[in-house]
């Protein structure tokens, strides 16, 4: 898979439950755990969902900065963002350039 683009299922502003402050929260697509009692079922297939660029992605959080700075950030929740890790270090690259605070939520299953 190409760096340069993650499987996405949705995305949600002012998220408040994924981390601290106000949140603009990823959700990736793809799980292989399918824990009987998860939240995201709908993100368990990894081939569903939307390629989307990293550019357009920061792109959309550019447009809320404001609002989730300094005190939130952007969380990549799931299914399991650490499927996609290099093209997830990627998005955290840029995302830190423009000094917006990140968090992943992970099982850490890879």
């Amino acid at each position: 898979m190409d760096h340069n683009f993650l499987r996405v299922h949705s995305f949600e502003s002012f998220g408040t439950l994924d981390g601290p402050g106000i949140r603009y929260v990823v959700f990736l697509q793809g799980c292989f755990l399918r824990c009987k009692y998860c939240q995201n079922r709908d993100t368990w297939d990894s081939k569903s969902g939307e390629l989307v660029s990293i550019d357009s992605i920061v792109n959309k959080i550019l447009n809320y900065k404001n609002y989730i700075c300094p005190s939130g950030g952007v969380t990549i929740s799931g299914g399991e963002p650490l499927i996609q890790a290099k093209a997830l270090t990627n998005l955290f690259k840029k995302l830190k350039s423009y000094g917006i605070n990140t968090a992943v939520d992970t099982s850490r299953y890879d």
